[in-house]
């Protein structure tokens, strides 16, 4: 069975990821943050962060906490977006757990939980370290 939505084509991977990365709110997430969450220089991840607030789906904020920095905050078109991007279908999902017996769910919920404190336990993943380029001279 098939949840997932269609995609839309409209982001390239890296837009994806900035765009699940940021809130939909105040206070909003620093340049860096989502730079180093992407492993991408900051340069890089601020010419993406400029395309997509000129396409609409970004805005750039003062950081309340900190005047002088900017943080990052989705738009209404932004957050639609990520909602759209949704893996799970809320439809297709409740159609699909509707198809289960109950002790199946019940067995489903107690598998998933088993994932989550697993995943919990884990120690924290290494920071992934950003190659750099080879000068050619």
């Amino acid at each position: 069975m098939h949840l997932r939505r269609g995609d839309e084509g409209d982001l390239s991977e890296h837009e994806r990821q900035l765009l699940h990365h940021i809130p939909a709110g105040a206070p909003g997430v620093p340049l860096g943050d989502v730079a180093r969450h992407l492993a991408l220089p900051n340069s890089s991840a601020s010419v993406l962060v400029k395309d997509l607030a000129r396409r609409g789906f970004v805005r750039r904020t003062r950081d309340p906490r900190d005047e002088r920095r900017l943080a990052l905050v989705l738009t209404r078109r932004g957050a639609e977006r990520v909602a759209a991007d949704s893996v799970l279908d809320p439809e297709r999902l409740t159609g699909a757990l509707a198809a289960l017996g109950a002790a199946e769910r019940r067995a489903l919920v107690a598998a998933l939980e088993r994932v989550a404190a697993a995943g919990a336990a884990l120690p924290p993943a290494p920071a992934r370290r950003r190659r750099r380029a080879r000068s050619t001279s």
